[in-house]
């Protein structure tokens, strides 16, 4: 037994000693492997990470942007607009205004016999002196007064000093710089048109008309008479066997002008939207966006809104968002029970102006679409005709109030958080 008692103790020092050199092995093993692998672990969790801030972003952010905290900065400045009485075109009536990126406010304006006239108030004169107000000489029919009244007309800013404007009539760019028209388009008058759009490059137009949907070289359409075999046609009109005429409208060019995006409409009412492809004569009609209220954006998106009536309830909210053209999908960005009669929406998608009933008053609203931040909030009699600058840094507002007409440019400025 004392033998037996003696030799156990000295097995198991061995067996210990055998452990001790298996433990350090599997463990220099263990610190070997995870020198290997741990760059693979932390790209992996990388990634992973990425992929989920992106994915976030994406949901919160359907315009591409960054979801980030804002700190803004609102300037209101009404202008003086009583130049426009007893100039040497006699007394022009303010129909409609536009604010450009520089502050630069357009005029569009009528004088007697429904002559339609353009005036520029430059930045540094705004608030100044009244007559300083450049009106462009010539006078401009067209029925241009009619169209601007009625709201049925084409505006694109270049943010170079010049815009292009056209109505079912007429098309022409204005440089603002000079105050004259530098091009003047001759729309084929064998065509009922509905809308046109001059391309990015400015080199090429499309019209939508009750013929069908073309695009034309811009320079083909200075001559007195366009060549028919210039224009091509992209998209047919046709009627089904109901008799509603089904036509493409509204056309407006993506960033690097490869699209022309359009609204498809039956009759008068628009039923969806839809593009061109990179085939001549080829088009896409975006069915899955399932409403009839958008407008086209920058950066190939598409804001929609479900507009509501004046009961407000859990099934009957405004709701708006955007929808990417890549993978054609909706994506709700922001709710409200407020009933807004009337939209508009910043060129990046990153600002919503609104008008809603206050009493006998109208409210408009500017609200940061990401965060729903109320911007900047006013009361007026009514409100004529509001719009943003290219930039969304400016917004120009022509209404009523206390009585007055007034025009005023709201400057927008922000710093991000």
């Amino acid at each position: 037994m004392k033998n037996y008692d003696l030799q156990t103790p000295a097995k198991s020092t061995a067996g210990k000693k055998q452990d001790k050199i298996l433990d350090a092995a599997i463990y220099l093993i263990v610190i070997i492997t995870m020198v290997m692998f741990c760059p693979l672990i932390y790209m992996f969790a990388s990634n992973y990470s990425s992929s989920n801030i992106s994915a976030q972003n994406s949901n919160d952010n359907s315009n591409g942007g960054i979801s980030k905290t804002r700190k803004y900065t609102v300037t209101e400045n009404e202008l003086d607009i009583s130049g426009l009485k007893n100039t040497v075109y006699g007394d022009l009536n303010l129909i409609a205004a536009k604010v450009t990126d520089d502050g630069r406010d357009i005029l569009f304006c009528g004088a007697a016999n429904s002559v339609f006239k353009i005036a520029v108030i430059n930045p540094a004169e705004t608030g100044g002196d009244a007559h300083s107000i450049a009106i462009y000489q010539s006078a401009l029919k067209y029925n241009l007064y009619q169209s601007v009244s009625a709201k049925d007309y084409t505006y694109k800013d270049y943010s170079d000093g010049t815009f292009f404007f056209s109505n079912d009539k007429t098309a022409f760019l204005f440089d603002m710089n000079q105050m004259r028209i530098t091009s003047s388009y001759n729309l084929p008058s064998n065509y009922h048109i509905y809308q046109t759009a001059l391309s990015n490059a400015k080199d090429r137009i499309a019209i939508a008309a009750e013929e069908g949907f073309f695009v034309c070289a811009s320079n083909a359409l200075i001559t007195s008479s366009p060549n028919p075999a210039d224009i091509k046609e992209l998209i047919s009109t046709y009627v089904n066997a109901g008799g509603v005429k089904n036509s493409a409208r509204y056309p407006f060019w993506s960033n690097g002008d490869q699209y022309i995006y359009y609204k498809m409409c039956a009759d008068n009412y628009v039923k969806n939207a839809g593009m061109t492809t990179g085939v001549l004569g080829g088009n896409e009609q975006l069915t899955s966006l399932e409403c009839t209220d958008f407008l086209f954006l920058n950066n190939d998106f598409i804001f929609y809104y479900f507009s509501t009536n004046s009961e407000t309830s859990p099934e009957n909210l405004f709701r708006c968002g955007y929808f990417t053209v890549s993978d054609k999908k909706m994506t709700d960005i922001m709710k409200s029970q407020v009933y807004y009669f009337d939209i508009n929406v910043s060129s990046n998608g990153t600002h919503l102006a609104a008008l809603s009933h206050n009493g006998n008053m109208v409210k408009i609203s500017i609200i940061d679409i990401h965060t729903k931040k109320l911007i900047y909030s006013s009361l007026y009699d009514d409100i004529y005709d509001y719009s943003f600058s290219p930039n969304e840094k400016n917004l120009i507002i022509y209404g009523k109030k206390d009585g007055k007409d007034i025009l005023s440019v709201i400057q927008i400025d922000w710093t991000e958080e």
